[in-house]
């Protein structure tokens, strides 16, 4: 079984974002969904539902990892997590978030993506922590953000990376619906079946329509290769902020 689950619900895709313990995202997770992308762009499948196992929906990038890979490899993950992001945010068919439980930073972005946000009541955190880490936002993950969080909070939502509980996530526009725990999957997959009954045409015409400019955007950052954000990753200041903290997550760990 890979990181990522695919199972049909009638009509709608259901996938699972499967990494224990906090569904955190490398190179695998971005590589095997690009994979997964072309599977869901067929007739057979009206909508999709995107959840995540256990606690977390995700925690985000697994910087451990991430940071540690070699300059090939670094350049690999930028180009799945790119063509990831983008490609469900492209998705013409409709797409709802289950988003079960903690979903910070890489996680929240991975969520914006959708075109629907439900969240379960309970401890589950959510925010955009990338500044606060030390990491400037690619542009697939900050018009990810910029559209789905569009409002009076986006700069605080940005500037201050905090992370919130459930309702002040939904005030904020982190999420759009929240419902009791045990609800959650079977109000997703409802609203999804809903959603996939609008004729296709009409619903992707409209859904291009409102994601034109993000994606726009996002297509013009990589027009010549690789988003030049990326290479900010590997400036010195960013790579000793880094450090400084995995350093901080070790010494929590310890």
């Amino acid at each position: 079984m890979g990181l990522l689950e695919l199972e049909m619900r009638g009509t709608t895709a259901l996938l699972t974002l499967r990494r224990p313990p906090a569904n955190a995202l490398n190179h695998e997770v971005f590589r095997e969904l690009s994979a997964l992308l072309p599977k869901l762009c067929v007739p057979a499948v009206r909508a999709v539902v995107l959840t995540g196992e256990g606690r977390f929906f995700s925690a985000g990038l697994d910087l451990f990892q991430v940071f540690s890979y070699s300059p090939l490899e670094a350049t690999a993950f930028t180009t799945a997590f790119d063509d990831g992001i983008t490609g469900l945010f492209a998705l013409s068919i409709p797409v709802v978030a289950a988003v079960n439980g903690h979903a910070v930073a890489g996680g929240a972005v991975l969520a914006a993506t959708a075109d629907h946000r439900l969240m379960a009541e309970g401890s589950g955190k959510t925010g955009v922590t990338e500044l606060l880490v030390g990491v400037a936002f690619p542009t697939s993950a900050m018009e990810a953000i910029r559209y789905s969080c569009a409002g009076p909070h986006l700069r605080e939502l940005l500037y201050r990376g905090q992370t919130y509980l459930p309702a002040d996530a939904l005030s904020r526009r982190l999420v759009d619906e929240v419902v009791p725990a045990a609800e959650l999957l079977p109000r997703a997959l409802s609203l999804a079946e809903e959603l996939g009954r609008i004729p296709q045409m009409a619903f992707a015409t409209t859904k291009r329509a409102l994601r034109a400019e993000a994606l726009a955007t996002m297509a013009a950052a990589r027009a010549n290769g690789e988003d030049p954000i990326w290479s900010v990753w590997r400036t010195p200041e960013t790579v000793a902020a880094m450090e400084a903290y995995r350093q901080r997550l070790g010494s929590k760990r310890g």
